[in-house]
């Protein structure tokens, strides 16, 4: 009888060791591999934005024993693949860990449950201040009640002219001026352009996107899928950015390598403004440098103004992160968000491209611009060497503005942007009405809204 027991107790742990082996194995499999992050990242073969390679070296140095996989899909023919792809494969549960998000695709992933609410290991975290970011920007995130994507750069709908530009058109622009204040400023400069094609409002087409932002109203509640076309608001805002894409140039009339064309068309008079992205942001600091000593001239810079008016600027989100709900390592991916947005990467990797979401990098990256005065730089688009001057009073008090006094923050929605164009393009040619045009946009955001 002894020998049964003994036989049948023995049994009993061979079924238990069968049956919780599989358990086990299955439990070292996740573990081993919740020590890799795979991300997806726009770019072509190794080369990808390097504000994000910055933060994949230090946290491979913190790191080390967890493994980054990155993904990198081309988009040399724009962002559609990444986008598409970054979709599918999320949604179906299969994509990335960390999300890299430049507008393409964050609304429909907000709205997928595919996304971990950052919020609670934010409050948990003894390490994370607030007062160490900029919370109007990190709030453009939430969803719901949900911080579901971290931002990290952010921009400001800006323009630049000068005084002498200004004085020899007979404008005079205040700071705080309303939307409409500002548009009434500039009729008689908007209508003396009328039919020339060699004078032009803004060097660049203006977006859209960046224009409604910047106006500081919104029109579209994405929690509760409505729309408010219907606003006088919207009608105002609409006719004033119509406006203005009739006196600017359009992407046609863009010469040349595109980024020289707002310096340029500011230096030959053929533009009151200059908007050019890409020469704006990346000689951010040292733009009025150049302006005084090419042109000789004194740089206004300003952003566009609310619809309201007044002292605050509506920042518009460039990059963000985000963590997938199926994510086997979270506070991996979390400690990867907080290099994203320490001090150090912030400072760091920016480059001036846009304005970083951490509060001492904003700081640093004036102070570094300001240890390099009286140095001697040379720009690719110009043959002149430039001497780094010190900031000028308007331009410090711009960037207070655009740093420490933000009403609100707004991730742009790249499909609604491009329903926008293809809805309202035939009035702002005059080929169809508002009404028949908004209704047409109308009809298209809410099908989008409710997918």
């Amino acid at each position: 009888m002894k020998k049964k027991i003994i036989l049948f107790v023995t049994l009993i742990i061979i079924i238990s060791v069968l049956g919780i082996y599989p358990v086990i194995h299955k439990k070292n499999l996740d573990s081993k591999e919740s020590n890799t992050l795979k991300i997806y990242l726009p770019g072509k073969n190794e080369n990808y934005d390097h504000r994000f390679e910055a933060v994949v070296n230090e946290f491979q140095k913190k790191y080390p024993n967890i493994k980054i996989e990155k993904v990198i899909i081309d988009n040399s023919f724009g962002n559609a693949e990444y986008t598409k792809k970054l979709l599918t494969d999320t949604l179906a549960g299969d994509g990335p860990d960390i999300l890299y998000l430049d507008n393409m695709s964050t609304r429909k992933l907000e709205k997928s449950e595919m996304l971990m609410d950052l919020k609670p290991l934010m409050e948990k975290d003894k390490d994370f201040k607030k007062e160490d970011y900029n919370t109007k920007v990190i709030e453009a995130g939430l969803y719901n009640g949900k911080q579901l994507i971290m931002p990290l750069y952010y921009h400001v709908n800006e323009y630049i002219t000068t005084e002498q530009l200004l004085k020899n058109n007979n404008i005079k622009l205040e700071d705080n001026y309303s939307l409409k204040a500002f548009m009434n400023a500039l009729d008689g400069y908007i209508s003396s352009i009328n039919g020339n094609k060699n004078k032009f409002l803004f060097a660049t087409p203006m977006n859209i996107s960046d224009f409604l932002d910047s106006s500081g109203e919104e029109f579209i509640d994405y929690n509760n899928k409505k729309v408010y076309f219907d606003k006088p608001e919207f009608e105002e805002i609409i006719d004033d950015y119509k406006k203005i894409y009739k006196a600017s140039k359009k992407p046609s009339d863009i010469t040349g390598y595109f980024g020289t064309n707002g310096f340029e068309d500011l230096k030959n008079g053929t533009a009151l403004f200059s908007n050019d992205s890409l020469i704006i942001n990346d000689t951010f600091f040292e733009y009025e440098s150049l302006i005084s000593q090419v042109m000789g001239e004194t740089q206004i810079i300003n952003s566009m103004p609310t619809y309201k008016g007044g002292d605050k600027a509506v920042a518009s989100i460039d990059l963000s992160l985000a963590i997938s709900k199926n994510c086997k390592n979270k506070s991996a991916a979390y400690n990867f968000i907080k290099i994203a947005i320490s001090e150090n990467i912030q400072s760091s990797s920016n480059s001036s491209s846009s304005i970083p979401v951490n509060t001492k990098a904003i700081k640093e990256l004036k102070q570094q611009y300001m240890n390099g005065v009286n140095n001697i730089f040379q720009l690719p688009f110009i043959k002149a060497k430039i001497v780094q001057q010190p900031l000028s009073d308007n331009f410090q008090k711009y960037y207070s503005k655009v740093t420490d006094n933000i009403q609100n923050a707004v991730i742009t929605d790249s499909d609604i942007e491009q329903m926008m164009m293809e809805s309202l393009t035939p009035y702002f040619e005059d080929k169809s009405s508002y009404e028949t045009c908004v209704k047409t946009l109308e009809n298209k955001v809410k099908l989008y809204l409710n997918e």
